[in-house]
């Protein structure tokens, strides 16, 4: 009677593991898509390599609201990587970890971060939003009910005729400015891949989110005005160019003192 106990309790220890193992595999998928390459369906996983940190997270609002956190808030942070699963291939893995600039988000060092639900911003004539509900003692759990914010939204950026990319935000240099990587395959790069340009190839081409929005609605060159003199304390106006070329971007910078403020 006391060894079928026993074997009982060991039987129930190991499903308990299972069921907890099995728990902390699902949620280290942030994102599974499919996507069609050359007419087949691909599915593509956004995973983090162990359960993520909180990062601009909800229980502090006067942080997560703020410049730093821009496009990060409400998110989580860790080793990141784009997980490639195609029928008679193997599996196909791009750590996106060191394409991240987020050393001003608090655990986020060398960290890869992503937003998980979407805030509310304040408004001024509205007082139904995150800054006026914070202190709520449901808040956290009505955040935590919000739907994921879609990271893969899979589009044909580079006009090669295949819609098998998508844009990443790795960055927030200034309030409001999100500086986007375009990841995925190419006719000419079949592989998982960081895209850049034909003017520096070795380097992730970052763009700002306006700038990519311009490259995706047209076919033609676009001229994007990065930083204006009419920003307080601009030192410098920029202005890019950026065409795509049978599926190669060419990418232009020019910039010019702005005028010192009269007085």
């Amino acid at each position: 009677m006391r060894r079928t106990n026993c074997v009982l309790l060991l039987a129930g220890a190991s499903l308990a593991t299972f069921a907890v193992r099995g728990a902390d595999i699902v949620d280290l998928v942030r994102e599974q898509r499919v996507v069609q390459v050359n007419g087949v369906d691909e599915t593509w996983k956004l995973e983090w390599a162990t359960l993520p940190a909180t990062a601009c997270g909800p229980d502090d609002v006067t942080v997560a609201l703020t410049c730093p956190c821009s496009g990060f808030a409400y998110g989580e942070a860790g080793r990141l990587s784009l997980v490639r699963l195609r029928r008679g291939a193997a599996r196909e893995t791009l750590d996106l970890t060191s394409f991240f600039h987020t050393s001003a988000i608090a655990a986020a060092a060398n960290a890869a971060v992503l937003q998980h639900w979407q805030p509310v911003p304040a408004s001024a004539h509205d007082e139904d939003d995150d800054w006026h509900h914070a202190s709520d003692f449901n808040f956290l759990a009505r955040v935590h009910a919000r739907p994921a914010v879609a990271v893969m939204r899979i589009a044909d950026y580079n006009h090669d005729g295949r819609a098998s990319e998508f844009l990443l935000q790795v960055g927030a240099p200034s309030c409001g400015k999100h500086v986007m990587v375009l990841v995925g395959v190419s006719k000419y790069n079949a592989r998982l891949h960081v895209f850049a340009s034909a003017d520096a190839p070795d380097d992730p081409l970052e763009l700002d989110a306006k700038t990519w929005d311009a490259v995706l609605r047209s076919t033609k060159p676009v001229r994007v005005l990065e930083s204006s003199c009419d920003q307080p304390n601009a030192a410098v106006e920029s202005q890019v160019t950026v065409e795509s070329r049978q599926g190669i971007f060419h990418v232009q910078r020019s910039e010019h003192a702005c005028p010192a403020p009269a007085g």
